[in-house]
């Protein structure tokens, strides 16, 4: 029998996947739509001791989920390997979304967690004999901070030079996932969205911080392909679709792709739009 077939309450069998960061803001969602589509039992992995569901979370589809075996929460750190590759058995499918914050410009903790700890679930996954994984990049991976990226497509090459430590140890990161194709039967996809927004982003919570005041340097041109965050779940969920087929992970397996909204806009519009939605004056 397939030790990656769960049967749950009598229902017919659903394949198990792991999600890393798994309370992650773009990782909650991408739960939700595991556990929607009846396809798949998911095993939460994040630092935190215990799940910490919301009041709505709770009530909702993910409390059900961990009522009844659907869903279960693991708390492990991806730069334990021992952890992890408990974590991982009878796995069929990673989703790996954990990363150091972003805000925190810390080469060694991004180096640490991103590099590391993506090392780790690599290990992981082939101990454990895991048949895919997606990870979860940034299209901030091909940016140097200082050329404008406009109509660019995958064969964009990473820079020479990276404007900070997330994206530098996001790129490594995703090379060693590519690298790591077809190695022990382990199919691989990496997915790079732009910056997400949607229902729990950190966007909003910043932009309150400052109490709506944004000052511009610079001519204030600079733009981003803000992308809606269940459009960064199907770009996951379409990726593991596709390495279901041999065509498709003949032809996806050991690639990146980009996810955006296709709409690049003002950063500073968006912005403000955002703000006047809220009540602020712009």
């Amino acid at each position: 029998m397939d030790p990656s077939l769960v049967s749950v309450g009598g229902r017919r069998e659903a394949r198990l996947c792991a999600v890393t960061g798994g309370r992650g803001f773009m990782a909650r969602h991408l739960v939700a739509a595991l556990l929607r589509s009846g396809d798949w039992c998911v095993r939460i992995t994040d630092l935190g001791p215990e799940a910490a569901l919301s009041p709505a979370e709770d009530d909702g589809l993910l409390g059900a989920a961990l009522q009844d075996g659907r869903a279960t929460y693991v708390s492990v750190d991806v730069c334990e390997l021992a952890q992890l590759t408990k974590a991982l058995e009878g796995v069929h499918t990673v989703f790996h979304t954990a990363a150091a914050d972003h805000t925190k410009n810390n080469f060694q903790l991004h180096y640490k967690v991103n590099v590391e700890g993506t090392k780790n679930v690599i290990e992981a996954c082939n101990t454990c004999k895991v048949k895919k994984l997606i990870y979860t990049s940034s299209s901030g991976v091909v940016f140097d901070g200082v050329h404008g990226l406009f109509a660019v497509d995958e064969s964009t090459p990473y820079p020479d030079k990276f404007p900070d430590a997330y994206t530098e140890t996001k790129a490594e990161a995703e090379k060693l996932v590519i690298k790591a194709n077809r190695t022990n039967e382990l199919l691989t996809c990496c997915i790079r969205p732009g910056s997400i927004f949607g229902p729990g982003d950190t966007i909003v919570p910043i932009l309150v911080s400052y109490g709506g005041m944004m000052i511009i340097i610079g001519d204030g041109k600079n733009c981003d392909d803000f992308v809606y965050v269940e459009n960064v779940v199907h770009g996951h969920l379409c990726a593991e679709k596709t390495l279901s087929t041999k065509d498709g992970a003949n032809r996806s397996g050991g690639k990146a792709y980009f996810i955006t909204n296709l709409e690049p806009v003002n950063l500073w519009d968006f912005v403000y739009m955002v703000l006047g939605e809220l009540g602020y004056k712009r």
